[in-house]
């Protein structure tokens, strides 16, 4: 959600380490931003502006900031209070002694702010986080961290609040819970951030913050306390792999995203498969395996979910293990059977995905097998979990998901595939999905030098506002991520549903302004789809069909986009890459943010 980042160090550099490093976290969200300086003076600025960042460092070129030298910034996904720059981030309290930027919810501030407003407090926001500044006010009597526990113990909801008082201009404090937070050091200079990859390139090491933790940063030390006391928090290395996202040839990163996967592919199977040998290797998925697991139940929102469909698909087919799939923020609250059988796998692209990770504690207190795919070894998915699997997607900067799912769904290949062969699966079946893994990255690259005919076919339906997606069996997770792909990106309106269906109320909805997309790439049902196509085609609608490249019934469809299959449980990451690229050159032909797309946040950390 918003993006939170702090700077302590050298006079100067506080304004352009805040503003330059929040350009970084505007996947969080970008509908406003701030940030709030203060020098040893005791001097405040509070900047603040609505749009990007870009907006902010624009408006702060006219201001000298050459003695400001400590710094909180703040980038905003709204949730109370409309886009102003009144409800922007920062906010102080009554005095203007201490200002505050937050990331999460308050759930009980509205009877926080009318107990403050019987004291005498005024405000002048609609937000949450004005009444965290007025509350602090209201429980400091000269000690910051104690002021911070009284604070704690009066709030309900999700929090990650970072403070700083002018009258101690060498200081910045907070707490949280549920929302993330890391401190990262490099030389005389500190950092605080809502993600610990905004701080690459600026750090040699970091901490990461759990929660209930309250933190006391000063230029020569910090403290961390929690419930117990005082504790002390590893400090974490930045891995030598990840480094600072650039675009290079790509007008945008989603475009780059989507001509790295290749690669990812590649770094998902590296150590793991040896293609040559046809053998696995995994320490974690031998010691599952192990585990006599009967069941399997994946727990995961959004895009990932769509990646554990096709993951259900997969373990049931190959691992022979019955696989329910189950949305996160409905888990949480449904009745539970944790059962020792049972092994519950969470995944999460974005890392801090609150709904996911509450389910994850749930099952963990009632010691359920847990086990998590996510791309993060720091996240806080992975701190709760002891087994997981890394994805190895690298840093992925749009907000919306390319190299990250199909990362997920390969780990599910290569899981399935490792559970299965020391169970029933046939030989033959084995090698002959290892063999076309083997070439599925240049397959891919193949394909992607078709991007320009796909462009031709978005640019030729991108006047339409309404869309269906069809399919049939597993392609279910296909479809219903190129239909959410072609929502965020493009916001015109479509659907998923089954082929099957469609004679049954959903093609009511189809006419001569709605095309339908039919995912038809060679399975068992290609038949049965062809007759929908007919359904469709004798009304005279318009059909694009993803085909295979050796589909003898091009002639149904009024475009077509072509694929050479491998096999059956390959071809959908054929097919992911055509969605992708299509919902990209619809997007940008009709000249939306394509990395930023309106409404959309890359890590929800609340529900």
């Amino acid at each position: 959600m918003c993006g939170i980042f702090s700077y302590l160090g050298r006079p100067g550099n506080a304004s352009k380490s805040v503003i330059e490093w929040l350009k970084r976290l505007e996947y969080r969200w970008y509908d406003s931003a701030g940030i709030c300086l203060v020098n040893h003076e005791k001097h405040v600025q509070i900047l603040k502006s609505v749009g990007r960042v870009l907006e902010l460092k624009r408006r702060s070129d006219s201001y000298d900031f050459s003695t400001y030298h400590v710094g909180i910034g703040h980038t905003r996904w709204a949730t109370h209070g409309k886009v102003t720059e009144t409800n922007c981030h920062p906010h102080y309290s009554d005095s203007g002694r201490f200002m505050v930027v937050h990331n999460g919810i308050i759930e009980n501030y509205a009877e926080l702010k009318s107990m403050l407003i019987e004291k005498g407090c005024t405000f002048y926001s609609e937000t949450d986080t004005e009444v965290l500044a007025k509350l602090y006010e209201d429980c400091y009597t000269g000690d910051h961290m104690q002021a911070l526990e009284l604070l704690a113990n009066q709030i309900s909801g999700a929090y990650g609040m970072v403070f700083i008082d002018k009258e101690h201009p060498d200081r910045i404090f907070w707490a949280k819970k549920g929302s993330p937070l890391v401190i990262g050091f490099w030389n005389e200079e500190q950092f605080v951030s809502s993600d610990y990859r905004s701080l690459i390139g600026l750090i040699d090491n970091y901490i990461v913050l759990e929660d209930g933790d309250m933190f006391l940063l000063t230029p020569e030390t910090y403290t961390v306390l929690n419930t117990i006391g005082t504790v002390d928090r590893m400090k974490h290395t930045i891995l030598e792999e990840e480094k600072v996202a650039d675009l290079g040839v790509y007008p945008h990163f989603m475009l780059k995203e989507i001509f790295e996967q290749p690669d990812v592919l590649q770094n998902v199977f590296r150590g793991r498969i040896d293609f040559e040998n046809h053998s696995l290797h995994s320490d974690t998925l031998e010691s599952i395996s192990q585990l006599s697991i009967e069941k399997i139940t994946i727990v995961a929102s959004g895009t990932s979910y769509h990646a554990w469909l096709l993951g259900k698909y997969y373990l049931e087919e190959l691992a022979n293990i019955q696989t329910d799939v189950i949305v996160s923020t409905e888990f949480k609250y449904k009745k539970q059977f944790i059962n020792s059988n049972e092994l519950y796998i969470f995944v999460s692209q974005s890392w801090e995905t609150a709904d996911t990770l509450d389910s994850l504690k749930i099952v963990k207190e009632r010691w359920g097998h847990v086990f998590w795919i996510v791309n993060v070894p720091g996240s806080s998915i992975a701190r709760v979990a002891a087994q997981w699997l890394f994805t190895r997607a690298g840093i992925e900067v749009w907000v919306a998901s390319t190299k990250a799912f199909v990362a997920q769904v390969a780990c599910f290949l290569f899981m399935a595939l490792y559970l299965g062969k020391n169970r029933w699966l046939d030989y033959k079946k084995y090698r002959a999905i290892l063999d076309a893994l083997s070439t599925l990255s240049e397959d891919m690259r193949f394909l992607l030098a078709k991007t320009e005919e796909i462009r031709s076919i978005a640019i030729k339906y991108q006047n339409y506002r309404n869309f269906f997606y069809l399919w049939r069996s597993h392609e279910l997770p296909i479809a219903m991520e190129w239909s959410l792909k072609l929502k965020e990106l493009t916001y015109c309106h479509s659907e998923a549903y089954s082929s099957g269906e469609l004679k049954h109320w959903s093609i009511a909805l189809i006419d001569e302004n709605f095309p339908s997309i039919m995912i038809n790439g060679g399975w068992p049902l290609a038949m049965k789809n062809n007759s929908s196509v007919e359904e469709i085609r004798a009304r005279s609608w318009k059909v694009i069909g993803i085909i295979s490249d050796y589909d003898t019934q091009k002639n149904l469809y009024d475009d077509y986009m072509c694929f050479t299959p491998t096999i059956e449980e390959v071809n959908p990451f054929l097919e992911i890459l055509l969605l992708q690229l299509f919902s990209y050159h619809m997007a940008n032909s009709l000249g939306r943010d394509v990395d930023k797309p309106r409404n959309l946040a890359k890590s929800v950390t609340v529900e």
